[in-house]
């Protein structure tokens, strides 16, 4: 009998521990032994400083650069970091002001999630902007051109999906599951997806296989930035001030986040919008298609007129 108490210890203490291991995070520059253009950019993206200001609460994270008139506010998806934008920060920090941040881990809703947005707005003196978002990111850029159509110049909507009930209901069995696992076997099933279905999505592009693992992750950003993901709202694109901003759907024809259904929807609620699709390059073009996607933005921006 004893014995088998001390067992049932053992168990618990070993459930226990396993709650407390942390999700390893990787290093490109270790995973990425070359020393091309690309590694050297980011390095040197790297030794800038980043700002960080405090709204309701909560502290906000962000890089900012450049001079120009005119600025693009770059909003990362779920699983990112502001620092997932250097390709593009590098190259549009030259004529235009940038500005990457990273979505606080305690952010669950879209509302917040925009006065977040707004607060780093101010600090940096900003009125009107340009927005480019991906995935997560592109939702959250829907939301402000709703909710802030008179300060939205143009908007980008990247490897994306329009509000939609189709997320919450395919999901709904994991929503109930993952509050209840360790951080540790969470992140396992992110490896698992990253090395079965998103890198070779993208070729295994090299770049790709050693950037995602060294951006941060736990369980509660995971989870709260899902609720961002399938937060609910509506949008009228055919409202005066909505249809006036130039829009860009940027796609990928075998993104395995994005299904062809709500790809098919998003073209349909902005039907005016330029439509850019990536062939066999998966949900992440921004890196592993960078040159590419890079002159997709410039000629969207450099082309088309202002409101």
């Amino acid at each position: 009998m004893k014995k088998k108490y001390i067992i049932i210890g053992i168990l618990i203490i070993g459930i226990a521990v396993l709650y407390l291991i942390p999700i390893t995070k990787g290093d490109f520059f270790e995973k990425y032994n070359k020393n091309d253009d690309v590694s050297q950019l980011l390095k040197e993206f790297y030794k800038k400083p980043t700002k960080t200001i405090s709204v309701n609460g909560l502290d906000w994270t962000y890089y900012t650069s450049g001079k120009g008139s005119n600025t693009i506010l770059f909003i990362h998806g779920m699983g990112g970091a502001y620092d997932l934008w250097w390709q593009q920060l590098a190259l549009f920090e030259k004529d235009y002001k940038v500005i990457s941040f990273s979505l606080p881990d305690a952010i669950t809703n879209l509302e917040d999630t925009r006065k977040g947005i707004e607060g780093i707005l101010a600090n940096e003196d900003v009125n009107r902007f340009n927005v480019v978002g991906t995935s997560m990111g592109g939702y959250i850029a829907q939301y402000l051109v709703k909710t802030m159509p008179n300060r939205v110049k143009k908007a980008v909507f990247g490897n994306t999906f329009p509000p939609n009930d189709e997320i919450a209901k395919e999901n709904q069995t994991k929503n109930n599951i993952i509050p209840l696992l360790p951080e540790i076997l969470i992140g396992y099933f992110r490896d698992k997806s990253l090395k079965e279905k998103l890198l070779p999505a993208a070729n295994n592009n090299p770049v790709l296989t050693a950037f995602l693992p060294s951006l941060p992750f736990t369980k509660k950003q995971f989870i709260n930035r899902y609720y961002v993901v399938i937060d609910p709202f509506t949008i009228n694109p055919n409202s005066s001030l909505i249809k006036q901003i130039p829009k860009l759907i940027i796609e990928s024809d075998n993104d395995p986040l994005i299904s062809l259904n709500l790809q098919k929807e998003l073209k349909e609620l902005y039907p005016n919008a330029e439509v850019f699709t990536f062939h066999n390059e998966g949900h992440f073009p921004y890196i592993n298609a960078a040159d590419a996607y890079n002159q997709t933005l410039k000629q969207f921006f450099d082309n088309t007129n202002m409101p």
